[in-house]
C-alpha cells in the first residue's frame, strides 16, 4: 500500500512540470496572459513545478540543475510581462539560486563521504590508552590520509607513453573485478594481477602521477610514507602496516601509493637490517598479496629498486606485476612546466614563447621538480634587482637556472682571459669566436647555427691547452669539469660519473686532459674498449645532450683514432705551439715585472738573458724558469740582504728545469 501511494506521488509530482510547461507554451503563443491573478498562478506554478523536479529526482544533481532551469524560464517570462509580479519574480529566482548553490555543497559531501568511507574509531581523549580490539591490538584509522584526487591525466601535458602505460595497467588489475564493489570474478583468480611499481630519478613527478591516475580512475586516493607508519615501539610499524591496507580494503574504489617504498622494503639478507625491519617486510609482502582479487589499486614509488638494499622479493612478480618508468619530462611537459612555473611567479606575459620552446629543447633530462623551480627564482632575481623588470630573456633563464643547480663545476681562481694566453694568433681566434658562439647560442641557433660536440686541442706539452679550456668556460658562463686519461682507464666508472655530472649542471665544459692513451688508434690500444665508450656518449645513444662541449687534450695529434675527429664528436681542431719570438719577449718582461713587483730591482741584461734562453720554448717552461729566478733571488736576498735579480739567476734556473732534458740528449 505504501509503495503504492509512494508511485501515486512520484506520478503526481511528475505531472505538474508538464501542466506547467502547456501553461509556458499557452503564455508564448498568447493563450493565457501572466498578468494581475493569472500573473501571481503563473509564478506558484512555477515554483510547485520546479520543486515537484528536485522532490523526485533529489539525489541527482542534474534533475536540480533541470528545476533551477524551469525557475529561471518561468521567473524571466513574468519579468518580460512587466506586471507588479515582475519584482517577485526576480526575488523568488534569487532564493532558488541560493537554494541551489547549497544543494550543490550538500551533493559534493555526500560524494565524498561515500568515496572515503572512513574506519570509524572512538575519539580518545589526551593520555588515555589507545582502545583494545578484541585481539588486544590497537585499532588505528588512517581514514585522514584518504582524499580526493586533484589531478587526472589531463592536468598533465605531454607524457603520453606513461600516461597510457600507467591506465593500461590499473584497467588490467580492475578487468578481473565486479565494478568497484570489490568481488573478485573466481572463475580465474589466479590471472588476477596488481601492484604498479614507479620508479626514476628523484622530482619526476611519481608521486604526482599516482595522484592523477586516482583521478582519472574517480577512485579515492590513500597515500602513505614511512613517516606515517613509523613507531618507537615494538611491533607497532606492522600493527600500523596492516591498518593501512584494512582501510583500502574497506574502500569501493582506492589507489593506495606507498610512497619512497623501499624504506618499508629493505633487504632482509642484508646485515645492517634490523630484525624489526624485517618484520615490516615480512607484513608488507603477505598484504600484498592479500590485496589481489579486491579493487584496490597498489601503486609504490622508489628511486633505487635497483639497489642491495632493497628486498628483491618484495619487488618481484607476483607482487609488482607493473613496472613502469617515470623518466624526466618530455618536451611538451617541459614546456607546459616552465610556463606555468613563470606565469604563476612573474604573470602573464613575462617571457614569449619562443623563449620558452628553446629552454625546454635544451633542458631535456631536468627533472619536473627543477623546472618547476624556475619562476620562483627568477622573482628572487627580479625582487634583488638581479634582473629587470621587463620580459624575461634567454640569459636571465639561463642564469636563474645555474642558481638553482647550485654550483659550476671545478673551475678555479685567476683563471685567465683568452686574450691574455699566449697561443698562435689563428688559434686565440678560433678559440674566441668559439666562446661567442656559446655564450650567444640562443640567438645562434635562431638563425641556423650551433656550437660542436666536441674539440681537440693539439700540440706540444705546456702550450696551454688546460688554461684555453678553463678561459673558454669562463668567457662563456660555462661550468667546468675536468678529467685525465690516467684517471678514466684506472676508474672507468668515473667517466659515467663525470658524464652525470656534466649533464646534471649543464652548460658544461668537459675536458679529457692528457688523453693520449684514450684517443690513439683502437687498433693498436689497450684500452679500445674506454674510448668506444666515450664515443658513445657523444654520438648521444642515451639520447643528445645539448649545452655539454668535451674537449680533448693530446700532444700528440697524428695517433688520434679517425672516428674521434669525424662529424659529431671531437669535430673541431684548435693547434697549439710554443709562441713566437715576439710573444716569447712580451710575456717574459709583462710576467718577470708581475714576479718582481717592488721587492727586487731587474739588473740591465737580465730581460735580454731570459729572452735568449726561453725562446722556443713552452709557456709552462718560461713560466718555470722565471719562477726559479725569483726563487734565486729570493734565496740571496734573505742571505745578504741584496733585492737584486740577476743575469746569473738565469742561468742557475735553466740549468735546474732543463737539467733533466739536457742529461737526456
Amino acid at each position: 500500500m505504501i509503495g503504492f501511494v509512494v508511485v501515486f506521488v512520484q506520478t503526481l509530482c511528475l505531472g505538474l512540470p508538464v501542466y506547467w510547461g502547456a501553461m509556458m507554451l499557452a503564455s508564448v503563443c498568447g493563450y493565457y496572459h501572466p498578468v494581475g491573478a493569472n500573473g501571481f498562478k503563473f509564478m506558484v506554478w512555477t515554483v510547485v513545478a520546479a520543486s515537484a523536479i528536485v522532490f523526485v529526482s533529489a539525489r541527482r544533481w542534474v534533475w536540480t540543475q533541470v528545476a533551477f532551469a524551469v525557475l529561471t524560464l518561468g521567473m524571466m517570462r513574468l519579468l518580460i510581462a512587466g506586471n507588479a509580479y515582475s519584482l517577485y519574480a526576480v526575488l523568488v529566482w534569487c532564493v532558488g539560486l541560493l537554494l541551489m548553490a547549497f544543494e550543490r555543497k550538500r551533493q559534493k559531501r555526500r560524494v565524498s563521504q561515500s568515496q572515503m568511507r572512513p574506519v570509524q574509531a572512538s575519539v580518545q581523549q589526551s593520555g588515555s590508552p589507545a582502545p583494545e580490539t578484541q585481539h588486544g591490538q590497537t585499532d588505528y584509522s588512517y581514514s585522514h590520509l584518504v582524499q580526493r584526487a586533484r589531478y587526472n591525466f589531463s592536468d598533465i601535458v605531454g607524457m603520453a607513453d606513461t600516461k597510457k602505460r600507467l591506465l593500461a595497467a590499473a584497467k588490467e588489475i580492475l578487468a578481473s573485478q565486479d565494478g568497484y564493489t570489490g568481488k573478485a570474478l573466481r572463475k580465474s583468480p589466479n590471472r588476477s594481477r596488481n601492484g604498479m611499481l614507479l620508479f626514476g630519478e628523484p622530482g619526476n613527478g611519481k608521486t604526482l602521477f599516482a595522484e592523477a591516475l586516482a583521478g582519472e580512475l574517480n577512485a579515492a586516493f590513500l597515500m602513505v610514507s614511512y613517516a606515517d607508519v613509523a613507531s618507537k615501539w615494538i611491533n607497532e610499524t606492522p600493527q600500523k602496516i596492516r591498518a593501512v591496507f584494512e582501510q583500502a580494503r574497506r574502500m569501493p574504489g582506492c589507489v593506495l601509493f606507498f610512497d619512497e617504498f623501499d624504506s618499508l622494503i629493505k633487504a632482509r639478507d642484508s646485515g645492517q637490517t634490523h630484525s624489526m625491519d624485517r618484520d615490516n617486510v615480512n607484513v608488507v609482502l603477505s598484504e600484498i598479496v592479500a590485496l589481489r582479487g579486491t579493487s584496490v589499486v597498489l601503486v609504490a614509488a622508489s628511486n633505487f629498486i635497483d639497489s642491495s638494499l632493497v628486498d628483491q622479493a618484495a619487488i618481484r612478480e607476483g607482487r609488482f606485476d607493473y613496472k613502469i618508468e617515470v623518466p624526466p619530462p618530455d618536451f611538451e611537459a617541459r614546456k607546459a612546466i616552465l610556463d606555468k612555473s613563470i606565469y604563476t611567479a612573474l604573470g602573464r606575459g613575462s617571457v614569449d614563447a619562443e623563449t620558452v620552446a628553446s629552454l625546454a629543447q635544451r633542458w631535456e633530462g631536468f627533472s619536473a621538480s627543477r623546472l618547476d623551480s624556475l619562476g620562483g627564482q627568477l622573482r628572487e632575481m627580479r625582487d634583488e634587482g638581479v634582473s629587470g623588470r621587463g620580459r624575461v630573456t634567454f640569459d636571465v633563464a639561463m642564469q636563474a637556472m645555474r642558481l638553482l643547480q647550485g654550483r659550476k663545476g671545478k673551475l678555479p681562481e685567476g683563471v685567465k682571459p683568452i686574450s691574455e694566453i699566449i697561443m698562435p694568433a689563428q688559434s686565440r681566434d678560433a678559440l674566441r669566436d668559439l666562446a661567442f658562439r656559446m655564450k650567444n647560442v640562443f640567438n645562434l641557433e635562431k638563425i641556423g647555427g650551433r656550437i660542436p660536440t666536441g674539440l681537440v686541442f693539439a700540440g706540444p706539452p705546456g702550450t696551454g691547452k688546460t688554461q684555453a679550456a678553463m678561459s673558454l668556460a669562463k668567457e662563456s658562463g660555462y661550468a667546468f669539469l675536468a678529467t685525465t686519461g690516467a684517471q678514466i682507464i684506472a676508474q672507468p666508472d668515473s667517466w659515467d660519473r663525470l658524464v652525470r655530472e656534466a649533464r646534471d649542471i649543464r652548460p658544461t665544459v668537459v675536458l679529457l686532459d692528457e688523453g693520449e692513451d684514450l684517443s690513439r688508434d683502437r687498433r693498436h690500444s689497450a684500452v679500445a674498449a674506454l674510448t668506444n665508450k666515450i664515443l658513445t656518449t657523444l654520438d648521444g645513444a642515451e639520447g643528445r645532450v645539448r649545452d655539454v662541449v668535451y674537449i680533448l687534450a693530446t700532444n700528440h695529434y697524428d695517433q688520434i683514432d679517425p672516428a674521434l675527429a669525424r662529424g659529431g664528436r671531437f669535430e673541431e681542431t684548435i693547434m697549439f705551439d710554443v709562441p713566437v719570438e715576439e710573444d716569447m719577449t712580451q710575456y717574459v718582461r709583462t710576467r718577470l715585472k708581475q714576479l718582481a713587483g717592488r721587492n727586487y730591482v731587474i739588473m740591465p741584461g737580465t730581460r735580454g738573458r731570459l729572452n735568449v734562453l726561453l725562446t722556443g720554448q713552452s709557456i709552462a717552461d718560461a713560466d718555470a724558469v722565471l719562477q726559479k729566478t725569483i726563487d734565486a733571488a729570493a734565496v740571496r736576498a734573505l742571505r745578504e740582504s741584496v733585492s737584486e735579480i740577476r743575469a746569473a739567476d738565469v742561468d742557475l734556473a735553466v740549468a735546474s728545469v732543463f737539467a733533466c732534458r739536457n742529461a737526456r740528449q
